[in-house]
């Protein structure tokens, strides 16, 4: 059932024009902003960590332009499967895949580091149509009865996707075959992960990148695919961290965190993570999320990550 589900909204949004599927995700942006409380506050909550001088009024046209973001997206990954090989090297411009190209030429593997910007979901699509065997470590998506639908349709775009619970030994075995392995960096906040500073704050950042990539010598390979507008996209691919060069497991982590953190300052206002990531306290994330002026006195507990 999931699947037919599925394969009827990809049918759905290939069905459309551009222009109008755009509109419509355009158009759901106020009913999303609004009709979600849990995720506006906890947007407003992760800007204030971010973006602390800014006005609240600031920070909600931000929060908006980000859940618009996100609509578009998911117009565009149901859209995603109907589109040909063709129509999809035309709309993406592509920065710096010579460096992935390179790092894939030592034979030890790569661990591509995303953050949820732009269409990263269609950034792994393209690695997968470039001719490399794309690993991809994923969760739960679009909900646990359509999880399975998901992961079916990446099989059928050349991804596999590798489960969390698989533990590291799927991605170490696909390191050993010299496949690319895709990590998302930002989705949630590790409470038993790596400390660094994120914005400005020590946050437990996910371990698995550093780790891994001092255990096999892969290289970490910082990656992300913005909106340039409707239906086009350029994918930057920077230059490698090399484990080897640094001293540390914690100077690794915090390098890799500093790449993933220039990325979602650079294009805030596409970055789609709608829970939030830090404690926040009360006087800061609940007034903000109630559409009340800082300095006005709430009760009621803030939320905590």
């Amino acid at each position: 059932m999931s699947r037919l589900i599925f394969g009827w909204l990809t049918w759905l949004a290939s069905s459309l024009p551009p222009w109008l599927g755009y509109a419509l995700a355009d158009l759901a942006t106020g009913p999303h902003w609004y009709g979600f409380p849990e995720r506006r506050h906890a947007v407003l909550a992760n800007l204030a960590v971010i973006l602390p001088r800014a006005s609240r009024s600031d920070r909600v046209k931000i929060g908006k332009r980000m859940v618009r973001s996100y609509n578009r997206m998911m117009y565009e990954f149901f859209r995603l499967p109907h589109i040909s090989r063709d129509e999809l090297l035309a709309a993406v411009d592509v920065v710096g895949k010579e460096h992935l190209d390179r790092a894939i030429e030592r034979g030890r593997g790569v661990i591509i580091t995303s953050t949820h910007l732009g269409n990263w979901e269609l950034g792994a699509v393209m690695v997968a149509q470039w001719g490399y065997a794309l690993h991809a470590v994923a969760g739960v998506q679009l909900g646990r009865w359509l999880s399975g639908a998901v992961r079916d349709t990446k099989t059928e775009l050349s991804i596999t996707t590798i489960a969390p619970e698989d533990g590291f030994r799927k991605i170490l075995r696909a390191l050993e075959h010299n496949d690319p392995v895709a990590l998302v960096v930002d989705g949630n906040l590790y409470q038993h992960g790596q400390p660094v500073e994120w914005f400005g704050r020590e946050t437990p950042f996910p371990a698995g990148p550093g780790v891994l990539a001092q255990r096999t010598g892969a290289l970490v390979v910082p990656a992300w695919c913005e909106r340039l507008g409707n239906g086009r996209f350029r994918i930057t691919i920077e230059t490698p961290i090399d484990p080897a060069a640094f001293a540390t497991t914690a100077e690794l982590h915090q390098a890799i965190a500093a790449a993933a953190e220039r990325h979602i300052r650079g294009h805030l206002d596409q970055w789609c993570i709608f829970r939030p990531l830090w404690p926040t306290p009360v006087a800061d994330a609940v007034p903000a999320a109630a559409g009340l002026p800082a300095s006005t006195p709430t009760r009621g507990r803030g939320t905590g990550a």
